[in-house]
């Protein structure tokens, strides 16, 4: 298969930022290869990546699974754009340690790092079946190894401990995730086989002993949403069972439902600790999977509770040991609505990582899903989990010691438009910490602002399907935007990036806001402004040792492959939470929008990072900065000031609902089908009929007095004028600019562009929009022997003469003409752009009269 097409972004960044930081990067990267971790650095896991040998994929050997990235200096604010040239160092390759998930660091200074073995990437086999592919367990170890990476050793790594039940060995699911206890000096690690938690002694690796949540924890503990003490039925490990490598009835290493994997309701994977100074007490936590994965058959009998994942923890005694006094602290809210969902995967994914506010003064707990556990196979799109299903979640402490979901961070630019409800950015990989806030003039760390970034992994961070921002292009200059696909002078970018998204620890959003179960469209559109203050890295290194792009890194999908996350933040543990315990009765409700925690408090005022924030408020990046508030890609910006979903994008002008979808216009079986009424390379296929430079090209779909040039798309009357956009009383008041924004009588000028009652009537008038000699011509787009005649296409569908005029839709010089979309005149009149008799006139293509007609 050949390369994809490089975006824009691609070329841009040749041109703009590799003479800027070329020298700089290679050689910072060169010095620094052999420094220990600094304060404000990040340890990264990820899956190796794979070779092709003579019997097909294998795990790449040389491929680095961990590495150091250095966040210390983005050297610019947080923009919602690729960080690309972030410094990386030290990287561990899957011929040493196999592949690994969890990582933690302890408190020495500098650090050690610990990192766990796992299956998270999927169980490997040779060919034959006859051992494990090389690659997938490191030198000296196997399913249940812990490896330690001295600082002292420059992070070479060592088998640091094996992971056993009573000495039987873990036989191929290997570990969950790992967590360090800095207040007894010990390791904690989830198995994932066994559903042990294992103590592990930070000194020399011994194992402590072990926690049985299926049959400690379950039969008695307390219910601290309930406020009641509760019990479930145990649910023990077999310790004969084994994984069936010799006598799986599929294929061992592509089917999990042989691995192993512990039982649902004793399925432990994220881990973490915490210390309530206000009760002098330490407290594990670990997460408990609940689901149907790997056809567990006590799921579906499984009582309502129970079949939900939750977070539970056990008292740590004096001696750092287990304890007893069993919590199960929340069940975690339910993402799946659809049935089908629910039967798939549960009521949400699995929570594979525990992270702790541990210096600042807020208790503040993070947690991170992932979309299970799967293997696909090397060479496959999206091999080891189920993408764009897992959230970054937050947790608050309140003074009688019980956890409150407050938010979630949203992850990654993509929205789930394909998947369907719920309609998140949710792109979560499974780790999270937090990690140094940022000084805003320099923009390097700043060692007095711990715990006020937080780092979380995701995939489709950015991707052609969820573009982010465009490393480049802060100029205020205003130019005609094209109206459809990422082409030229496109503000976004469509490469791939996973790996990491740093955002501040305030940035987040409703857990479930009110439009999540609607299909997107114009007029419940949202943006998130978290996403587009964050900091985006692609954890592969996307450039050679001189400094020039590697295409072939931004056109990679490396979507559920990216793992866990630790940053060294040294500090001594807070000694109380005095005023910062979250207020009971004012945790926010499930739904909604602008609550809170109370109004005019100094900390949650007006949302997390809106005015009023001591962070975010008036500072030179965020209100009134050239960034945000009136340069062309912020207002006027097809995603931010037409909404996510706005006017004349190729995804989001003609949208799902609206005339030529695939799925809505030209139904499943109809004509314009990619799969049956169109061959694989035939007309009106994505990337060849309508190709980035095909129809909607900036020189001919859109003439030179095209759409969204300021002085024809917004007349001297129109949206964003200093008078009428924004009112003589102030923007950002706390009484005008939340609610008097985009008036219809002054940003939109006096009948209204876009409103409901003219933007959305009788659309596409066959005689101005879809006229008589552009595209989709009977005789020249389809020829007349050619797919959608009535004998070939589907008979009743598409009538030449009512729903693509005879000589076609999308003329150059008649549907988007100077009397076209846009024109000052026209478009943006006094009557509101997309005017009914002008844009949508009253004999609308696609109308269910018209279109839908059977052929004469």
């Amino acid at each position: 298969m050949g390369m994809p097409r490089l975006s824009i972004a691609c070329r841009l960044r040749r041109g703009l930022l590799q003479a800027a930081v070329l020298a700089g990067a290679v050689l910072s990267a060169g010095l620094a290869a052999a420094q220990p971790l600094q304060p404000g650095e990040a340890y990264v896991t990820r899956f190796s990546g794979f070779l092709y040998g003579a019997t097909g994929p294998i795990i790449d050997p040389n491929g680095t699974v961990g590495s150091i990235l250095d966040v210390r200096a983005p050297g610019q604010a947080p923009q919602g754009t690729h960080w690309l040239y972030e410094p990386q160092r030290s990287p561990v390759t899957a011929g040493q340690v196999g592949q690994v998930f969890g990582v933690v660091l302890d408190d020495a200074n500098p650090p050690n790092v610990y990192l766990a073995a796992t299956s998270a990437f999927g169980l490997h086999r040779t060919a034959n079946n006859a051992q494990w592919m090389p690659g997938m367990w490191g030198q000296g170890g196997g399913p249940g190894t812990i490896y330690r990476l001295d600082a002292a050793a420059g992070y070479q790594p060592r088998p640091f401990a094996q992971i056993t039940l009573n000495g039987r060995p873990n036989s191929g699911p290997a570990l969950g995730n790992i967590a360090y206890d800095r207040f007894n000096r010990q390791l904690f690690v989830t198995d994932l086989e066994t559903g042990m938690i294992h103590r592990v002694r930070a000194s020399d690796g011994a194992d402590l002993g072990f926690y049985d949540h299926g049959t400690q924890g379950r039969q008695g503990f307390f219910d601290a949403e309930s406020g009641q003490p509760s019990s479930l039925g145990p649910i023990g490990f077999d310790p004969n069972s084994r994984a069936r490598i010799g006598d799986c009835e599929g294929r061992f290493d592509q089917t999990p439902q042989c691995w192993n994997i512990a039982l649902s309701g004793r399925r432990v994977w994220g881990v973490g600790v915490h210390r309530n100074p206000a009760r002098n007490e330490v407290r594990l936590y670990y997460s408990v999977w609940s689901g149907p994965a790997f056809d567990d058959p006590g799921w579906q009998y499984a009582q309502d509770d129970d079949k939900r994942n939750a977070v539970w923890s056990v008292r740590l005694g004096p001696d750092g040991n287990f304890a007893g006094d069993v919590r199960r602290e929340f069940i975690l809210p339910d993402f799946f609505a659809k049935q089908e969902d629910i039967a798939r995967a549960g009521f949400s994914q699995p929570v594979s990582d525990i992270s702790f506010a541990t210096c600042g003064p807020r208790p503040i707990m993070l947690l991170a899903e992932r979309g299970g556990i799967r293997n696909l196979g090397l060479a496959a799109e999206n091999p080891f989990a189920t993408p764009h299903e897992a959230r970054a979640l937050r947790y608050e402490l309140d003074q009688n010691g019980n956890w409150h979901a407050v938010g979630r961070y949203d992850v990654g630019f993509y929205n789930r438009e394909a998947e369907g409800e719920p309609y998140l950015n949710a792109n979560c990989s499974g780790g999270i910490a937090f990690g140094m806030g940022y000084d805003s003039n320099s923009w390097t760390v700043d060692p007095s602002k711990r715990d006020q970034f937080v780092w979380i992994t995701g995939d489709s961070l950015c991707s052609p399907e969820g573009p982010c921002y465009l490393s480049g292009q802060g100029s205020r200059v205003a130019t005609a935007q094209p109206a459809g696909g990422f082409g030229q002078d496109s503000p976004l970018d469509d490469s791939q990036v996973h790996g990491v998204q740093g955002m501040a620890e305030g940035a987040f959003e409703e857990i479930n806001p009110n439009n999540t179960q609607q299909a997107p469209s114009q007029s419940n559109g949202t943006t998130s402004a978290g996403l587009g203050q964050s900091y985006l890295i692609d954890t592969d290194v996307n450039f050679d040792a001189q400094g020039a792009i590697v295409d072939a890194e931004l056109a990679r999908n490396d979507a559920t492959k990216i793992g866990d996350i630790a940053i060294y933040m040294p500090c001594e543990a807070p000694t109380e939470y005095t005023g910062y315990f979250l207020v009971q009765g004012t945790e926010p409700p499930p739904t909604g929008y602008h609550y809170r925690y109370g109004s005019h408090s100094t900390y949650w005022s007006h949302s997390r990072f809106g005015s009023h924030n001591p962070y975010w408020s008036h500072n030179r990046f965020e209100s009134h900065d050239r960034w945000a508030s009136h340069w062309r890609y912020a207002s006027h910006d097809r995603r931010l000031s037409h909404q996510r979903y706005g006017s004349h994008d190729r995804y989001r002008s003609h949208w799902r609902l609206a005339s030529h979808d695939q799925r809505v216009s030209h139904n499943r079986l109809g004509s314009h089908d990619q799969r049956l009424s169109h061959s694989r390379s035939g007309s009106h296929d994505l990337r060849l009929s309508h190709a980035r430079t095909g129809s909607h090209n900036t020189q001919l779909s859109h003439n030179q007095k095209g759409s969204h040039n300021q002085k024809q798309s917004h007349n001297q009357l129109g949206s964003h004028n200093q008078r009428l956009s924004h009112s003589q009383q102030g923007s950002h008041s706390t009484a005008q600019s939340k609610i008097q924004q985009h008036d219809l009588t002054l940003s939109h000028n006096q009948k209204g562009s876009h409103s409901t009652a003219q933007s959305k009537i009788q659309q596409h008038n066959p005689t101005l929009s879809h006229n008589q000699k552009g595209s989709h011509n009977a005789t020249q787009s389809h020829n007349q022997k050619g797919s959608h005649s009535t004998a070939q296409s589907n008979v009743q569908q598409h009538n030449q003469t009512q729903s693509h005029n005879q000589k076609g839709s999308h003329n150059a010089t008649q549907s988007h003409n100077q009397k076209g979309s846009h024109n000052a005149a026209q478009s943006h009149n006094q009557k509101g752009s997309h005017n009914q008799t002008q844009s949508h006139n009253q004999k609308g293509s696609h109308s269910t009269a018209s279109s839908k007609q059977v052929p004469r």
